[in-house]
């Protein structure tokens, strides 16, 4: 057997290499010609797979270890029986965990308070309702829309986009569509982006197109009266730096990018293509031991500012806002490049589960939201 593996799937080797021979490529060099005698065909999310890709290739079987989907044209694969699997949730820990750290940060900045702050939240899928669990916990006040989920559930606990737009915090966690009546490609447009008010947080972690970036860009440029707050971008990696100099932190595209949530991906992919060829899953990923895993807090602060604290001795987002900064006097061509560096080349980030805080007083009630977002606290 011959498997096509993006080289950036970590611990692909030691995942597939019984399966028969892998050939590891760049996800944007993937072509029909690599494939022409190739079984399976493992990527994340750069590599097209369409009729363009596969037509006249023996792949059987294509996976994606990553959670979103919209680089694939299932229609295609489903039509010339080609089985296909994702990683649906592999990285929604990470992608949380980057939204808290984003708000730990932009809060010591402008000195709010959690609990003072409407939250809107769009989409509801594996990494939207954590976001509604950790945002809940620490007392933001949520509010929530994902029409599918209304149209299974009922109207109680979801709101219509306008309420969301009214809200302090407006954060999008929804796949990329371009048609039907649930389409998210520009649900933030040139219609609606002004109904949100002046001095909101926007956040967008789901795909660049959700946003209407050149619409954005003209209200950043013309007003700059919101804090954005963007980890994904339109014509990626061709990003617009002239909206990237205007954003309040950026990264490039890595939200998910925790340790946890890329191997979770690859084991995802290994189980179902095991289950795909009915042979035994024998693999199971690996995980190092973190040094100086226990944070100690001496003494009492508010939750915004202990928060902070702790997050900035886990992962400084600053430090990823920094480097895609770097890209700006580059050439276009230089500037694609340096985006996908960034994401190739990204330093090992460990989710909030791997950490234990130490708390030197009684305070039940910290104790208990620092064990909702998945810290280990004594």
């Amino acid at each position: 057997m011959k498997i096509v593996v993006d080289e950036n799937i970590p611990q692909a080797q030691e995942a597939f290499n019984s399966f028969g021979e892998l050939i590891f490529a760049n996800g944007r060099k993937i072509s029909n010609e690599l494939l022409t005698d190739v079984d399976v065909l493992l990527v994340r999310s750069i590599t097209n797979v369409d009729e363009k890709l596969l037509s006249g290739t023996n792949v059987k079987f294509v996976a994606t270890a990553t959670a979103g989907t919209d680089h694939i044209d299932k229609e295609y694969l489903i039509s010339n029986e080609i089985t296909f699997a994702d990683a649906a949730g592999c990285n929604s820990f990470s992608v949380a965990e980057y939204l808290i750290a984003a708000l730990s940060n932009i809060s010591s900045k402008n000195n709010f308070s959690f609990n003072e702050k409407s939250f809107g939240v769009v989409g509801i899928g594996n990494v939207g309702s954590k976001v509604v669990r950790f945002a809940k916990s620490l007392g933001f006040n949520i509010l929530q829309n994902d029409p599918p989920q209304e149209r299974r559930l009922g109207t109680k606990d979801f709101v219509q986009l306008e309420e969301i737009l009214k809200c302090d915090i407006i954060s999008f966690h929804v796949p990329l569509t371009h048609s039907g009546i649930d389409k998210t490609y520009h649900m933030l447009n040139e219609k609606n982006l002004n109904q949100i008010k002046s001095g909101a947080i926007l956040i967008n972690t789901s795909r660049g197109e959700v946003v209407d970036n050149k619409v954005l860009k003209q209200r950043l440029q013309n007003n700059n009266d919101l804090i954005t707050v963007l980890d994904v971008w339109e014509n990626e990696p061709n990003i617009d730096f002239e909206l990237l100099e205007k954003v309040n932190l950026c990264s490039a595209h890595i939200a998910g990018y925790s340790l946890e949530g890329k191997v979770n991906g690859t084991e995802i992919i290994y189980n179902k293509l095991c289950d795909f060829l009915g042979v035994t899953q024998n693999w199971k990923a690996k995980y190092h031991t973190i040094s100086n895993s226990v944070i100690t807090i001496d003494k009492k602060l508010s939750l915004e500012e202990l928060l902070n604290n702790i997050i900035n001795q886990i992962y400084t987002i600053e430090d990823d806002d920094k480097l895609l900064r770097e890209g700006k006097n580059l050439s276009l061509q230089l500037q694609a490049k340096h985006f996908d560096n960034l994401r190739k080349n990204y330093p090992v980030r460990r989710e909030f589960n791997n950490y234990t805080i130490k708390l030197n007083f009684e305070d039940p009630e910290t104790k208990k939201k620092l064990e909702s977002l998945r810290f280990n606290v004594i």
